[in-house]
């Protein structure tokens, strides 16, 4: 009889406590999901940003001993776009705006560098010889590309070192949350004295 008794005064656990506790630990789990989330998404973030920088300085690298170590090439150099650009500058010259910059390397080479599709394209040579290739990778979006050249005007006396400024945007394609948008700028000297 006793035992029986025992059984009858102990109380179960009713249905709002069983709600709160489930409600509680509900809570709990989705408060850490969140925040597991938020983590990865600022290491995702993070490794966009990484990557981003080192394939930009791999670009802007090869770009800048081109640059540092370019010749004096007056108008050799202007037809390596078609329609042909105007050049003005002894070392360093633009074409389309700004976008594209034309200059005779240290082998005697004319490059140019501009924009295609978002990628960052070199063009080596003139005419049929002409070779081209991006520098940039697929996973890398360049916009507002723009060259600031100062130079000395062909057949002008050398009164000034030239020097190229480059400005753009870049950001990883992937998405919107992993963009890593960056504004990039460098300037480069030549080593040309007259």
């Amino acid at each position: 009889m006793n035992f029986l008794i025992k059984i009858k005064d102990n109380k179960g656990v009713s249905l709002i406590e069983l709600l709160v506790a489930v409600t509680i630990f509900t809570f709990l789990i989705l408060l850490a999901v969140q925040i597991f989330k938020m983590v990865v998404d600022g290491q995702r973030s993070a490794i966009a940003a990484q990557n981003t920088q080192e394939n930009m300085r791999y670009a802007l690298e090869k770009i800048s001993k081109e640059i540092r170590m370019a010749r004096i090439s007056n108008q050799e150099c202007e037809s390596i776009f078609f329609p042909p650009a105007t050049a003005s500058y002894k070392v360093y010259n633009t074409a389309a705006g700004a976008s594209q910059l034309y200059f005779k390397n240290k082998d005697g080479v004319c490059l140019a560098y501009y924009l295609s599709n978002n990628r960052l394209k070199i063009i080596a040579g003139i005419g049929a010889g002409a070779r081209s290739d991006f520098i940039t990778p697929a996973k890398v979006e360049v916009s507002n590309l723009k060259f600031f050249v100062v130079d000395d005007i062909i057949g002008a006396f050398h009164s000034k070192q030239p020097y190229v400024t480059m400005a753009m945007e870049v950001k990883a394609i992937g998405p919107v949350l992993h963009e890593q948008k960056m504004k990039i700028q460098m300037t480069v000297s030549s080593r040309y004295y007259e």
